[in-house]
């Protein structure tokens, strides 16, 4: 049994007070299962140790080997954790013959990956947009989506030379009223003024450099850095996102690939998944 997810780009980063943005980009992670009393690992053929796969396995009781390849580079601020979990959930219950319910399978995703540490705030933007696509604002707290909006276009994902810096998430927080702007911009669904005040505020308290995205911004494109870094992601046509190509090829390896636009798996969203719900 077989299940995908894309990757996830970031338009306003979720640590600082909880609300979210993300978008997903058709960079994708397949997880097969193979039952199996051997439990184990293997991560583009590689075999690894890896907790939050136990914990789902051990809280569904299936015994399974989980095969998985990935497009989604690990640590870089492009949701591969959250396109694993989705993934192997959504192959799970399709082992099981259960329904998949996107409300159910992202809350299970924020539930296990704040469990296993892999997530300061359960990520359920980077979730979201990893299991259904187009661009999401959400309440990481609540677990709730509060806006999703179809766009149509390409993204350039840029994975620079220099590592990724350390995240003072306490930082983050108490300088967090230096994100309204881009929360109010989000939740407007303007997301390229979003994602360059996200940028502008992410990159001064992380350390990483911001000239990477004025380049961008310099040309009129929406750009901007991805969750914690060290990627940086754009949208737009897929000229714009050709021409930010070779700007960016300067700072590392640069992939162009078109947004997804609808789930990665046919899931069911019910109106549970959107905040103001009141089941």
């Amino acid at each position: 049994m077989k299940a995908k997810a894309y990757a996830a780009g970031t338009v306003l980063n979720a640590l600082p007070t909880g609300i979210g943005s993300a978008f997903g980009i058709e960079m994708k992670t397949v997880v097969k299962l193979r039952p199996s009393e051997d439990v184990r690992v293997v991560i583009n053929g590689v075999e690894r140790k890896n907790i939050v796969a136990q914990r789902i396995l051990h809280s569904t009781g299936v015994r399974a080997e989980i095969f998985v390849e990935s497009e989604i580079p690990g640590g870089s601020g492009l949701g591969s954790s959250s396109a694993f979990v989705n993934a192997l959930i959504c192959a799970i219950k399709k082992m099981k013959g259960e329904k998949l319910d996107a409300f159910e399978i992202l809350r299970s995703n924020a539930r296990f990956s704040l469990e296993a540490g892999i997530s300061y705030t359960g990520a359920f933007d980077d979730a979201s947009a990893s299991l259904l696509g187009k661009f999401v604002v959400s309440d990481n707290r609540k677990m709730r989506l509060i806006r999703i909006d179809d766009f149509e276009g390409y993204s350039a994902v840029l994975l620079p030379e220099f590592r990724r810096s350390r995240v003072d998430w306490k930082k983050l927080r108490n300088n967090a009223s230096e994100v309204k702007e881009g929360i109010d911009a989000a939740l407007k669904g303007d997301y390229c003024e979003a994602i360059r005040l996200n940028t502008e505020y992410i990159c001064k308290m992380l350390g990483y450099p911001v000239e990477i995205a004025k380049k961008g911004w310099k040309k009129g494109f929406c750009c901007g850095l991805s969750g914690n870094g060290p990627s940086y992601v754009a949208f737009g046509s897929k000229n714009e996102m050709e021409e930010l190509e070779e700007i960016w090829s300067n700072y590392g390896r640069v992939y162009v690939r078109k947004l997804a636009n609808k789930p990665a798996e046919d899931v069911v969203i019910s109106d549970a998944i959107f905040e103001g719900f009141d089941g």
